[in-house]
């Protein structure tokens, strides 16, 4: 949970209607705006790299009942603090006993972590923070543990332990929150906590292999040197460095502070495959009411943000501060999606918009004083515009090359009187304040107004019901990858595990080595896979690569992976190779038809295949403007 600021220092009306959108009176507007969707862009409008935030100051009762409204969102990963020492509302302690001898009450854990899962998104738990049996006499909760060994290597791995025997699997387990800021969440000292990181990040590992291990949640940059180098010296397990902020995501801070934090730029360092998580984030640190993060001007700044943070590929996950109010002894964050009793907040609305916009970008070209994002899948196209100019601005939008000729348009508005709550409580949910059903989609237009930070969200769409981010079940995803090589790079590289969809693509780059990866079992025998590539690729050296590998596991390790391309590929390939056997397949295939292609598992793999494999998407040295879509189905 972030610290409290003081801490640190009328219904909404449907419109139906009955006459075409190209016979409203055109005007001179404020703002052109001309959706493109014929034409893709970067970066694409992953879901798998936004997710939520909870403090510990959330019942266990509210999880349950805002479930539903969670999964709207669609978030890829849920963090929350486990409060050890400091339960609070419902929450009980999770260890009890003594330090010789811990007794542990996983139930509430589980139930989370089962809800979390059933949410679609990944369980990420901060293990924070001493519980009783471990505060030293007279101390608390935030004091480092009186006995940190038993913390560390019994406590902590108890809780692995336990979710890998249930086969629960979390998104990842990050080591205490923000040691670094001072007197608040840790008394102790900078080496206490990388002792503590040291011992408790071993013992995570050893207790499940393939646990994702993730700190150390800084406030305040400070430490961020010292806890790489510890890292670094002592070899530990860092499969992703997390850090907050609550500042404008626009304004250079973020790159100033953390961009080089695990980057040094060289494609064989060890840091190139370890995520940097943005695992606490929103545009403000203003949280005491009145404060504009729960009105409607929030959630103009919440797209903002994304829109920004999409332009930085160097961070793999943020986590949005927060999903609910939290409810304090005394006055704190006032900042959540929603607030005490359920309530949907604007920004909630925001995130939820953003979260139903396919994933492909498509061309926007505003001439004016709004900001936006468009896409389009062949059955949704979406333009989502936000107004933080300070005045009202008169908007004229065309939508073009729409790729389905018939549909439903609707268009839905967030601002002081549609879809806030704070602002107007008889306007909560998002409804269609416009709408035609069955209309031509050729010279689609819009004309209106969006009033200071307003949102208008024009979107067409074929009433089959069909999405592209509909889930797919091919196989068991035991974790997900990504490899970043050099963080001032535009390149960018996504995997989202519930559409089995990889986005990869160079930016404005010429040479740039970019990939993303699953770790998968209980895969079918035969994938197909699909390429959908745009742009001019160029072959430009011998490390020039547009592939998919597949690396296969034995009881040995890994022991062969196998590369197929489509003809962009150099068989003096040196470049490195960050998973499976770590080395150059021993096995290339050139694919006739690199667009759609089958794979056979069983054929390629090598004696004694353990059903485990790591599928990895390529692309190096491709030209700038090269991007593609990589899907994953069973045949």
């Amino acid at each position: 949970m972030k610290r409290p600021l003081r801490t640190l220092a009328t219904v909404a009306t449907t419109l139906l209607i009955s006459t075409a959108l190209a016979a409203r009176p055109v005007h001179a507007a404020d703002a052109t705006v001309t959706a493109d969707f014929a034409t893709p862009v970067d970066y694409p409008l992953v879901k798998s790299k936004f997710g939520l935030f909870n403090s510990g100051y959330v019942s266990p009762a509210r999880w349950k009942r805002d479930a539903a409204k969670m999964a709207a969102l669609r978030p890829a990963r849920v963090r929350w603090e486990t409060m050890w020492g400091n339960e609070q509302h419902g929450w009980t302690p999770l260890v009890t006993g003594s330090p010789a001898h811990p007794r542990y009450h996983f139930a509430q854990i589980d139930r989370l972590a089962d809800l979390i899962k059933t949410a679609g998104a990944q369980p990420v738990p901060a293990l924070t923070y001493t519980p009783g049996i471990l505060k030293p006499p007279g101390g608390n909760w935030n004091d480092p543990p009186k006995d940190p060994s038993v913390w560390a290597t019994k406590i902590v791995p108890a809780l692995v332990a336990h979710w890998k025997k249930t086969g629960r699997r979390a998104g990842s387990y990050e080591i205490w929150n923000e040691p670094d800021l001072p007197g608040v969440f840790w008394t102790g000292t900078q080496q206490q906590y990388l002792d503590l990181y040291r011992d408790a990040s071993r013992a995570i590992r050893a207790a499940d292999p393939d646990a994702y291990v993730e700190g150390p949640a800084l406030c305040c940059v400070g430490w961020k040197t010292e806890f790489v180098n510890r890292v670094l010296a002592d070899n530990l397990p860092l499969d992703g460095f997390s850090f907050h902020a609550y500042t404008d995501a626009t304004d250079g801070s973020l790159e100033n502070n953390y961009q080089g934090a695990t980057d040094s730029g060289l494609t064989a360092y060890r840091m190139a495959t370890v995520d940097d998580n943005l695992n606490e984030y929103n545009w403000s640190h203003d949280f005491t009411v009145p404060t504009d993060v729960i009105t409607h001007r929030g959630a103009a700044e919440l797209l903002k943000s994304f829109k920004a943070l999409l332009a930085k590929p160097w961070i793999t996950h943020v986590e949005w501060a927060q999903f609910q109010d939290p409810v304090c002894p005394t006055t704190c964050d006032v900042i959540g999606l929603l607030d005490r009793e359920g309530h949907v907040r604007a920004s909630y609305n925001a995130f939820k918009l953003y979260a139903g916009m396919p994933v492909a970008r498509k061309q926007l070209t505003i001439d004016g004083a709004v900001d936006g994002l468009a896409s389009s899948d062949s059955h949704k196209s979406g333009v989502l515009l936000w107004n933080t100019s300070g005045t009202t601005q008169d908007v004229t939008a065309s939508l073009t090359n729409i790729p389905f000729a018939e549909g439903d348009f609707r268009v839905y508005r967030i601002d002081a009187d549609h879809a806030s709550y704070e602002d107007n409580p008889a306007s909560e949910t998002l409804t269609p304040v416009e709408q035609q059903l069955g209309v031509s989609t050729a010279g689609l237009t819009w004309t209106g107004t969006i009033p200071d930070h307003g949102i208008v969200y024009l979107e067409a769409e074929d009433g089959t019901g069909t999405s592209s981010l509909d889930p797919v079940d091919v196989g068991t995803v035991i974790r997900d990858l990504q490899y970043m090589p050099n963080h001032g790079k535009k390149s960018y590289a996504s995997f989202d595990r519930r559409t089995w969809t990889a986005e990869i693509g160079m930016g404005t780059e010429t040479w740039a080595d970019t990939a993303a990866g699953v770790v998968a079992t209980d895969l079918p025998g035969t994938l197909r896979i699909r390429a959908e590539s745009t742009g001019t690729f160029q072959n430009l050296d011998a490390n020039s690569l547009h592939g998919v590998r597949i690396d296969f596991e034995t009881a040995s390790g890994y022991t062969k992976g196998v590369l197929l391309h489509g003809g962009l590929y150099n068989s003096t390939r040196s470049a490195p190779m960050p998973w499976g056997t770590k080395r150059q397949a021993d096995q290339v295939i050139h694919v006739t038809d690199f667009s759609d292609f089958t794979v056979n598992l069983p054929d390629l793999a090598p004696p004694g295949w353990t059903g485990r494999v790591t599928m990895s998407f390529h692309q190096q040295n491709t030209g700038p403007g090269t991007r593609t879509t990589f899907t994953v189905r069973p045949a």
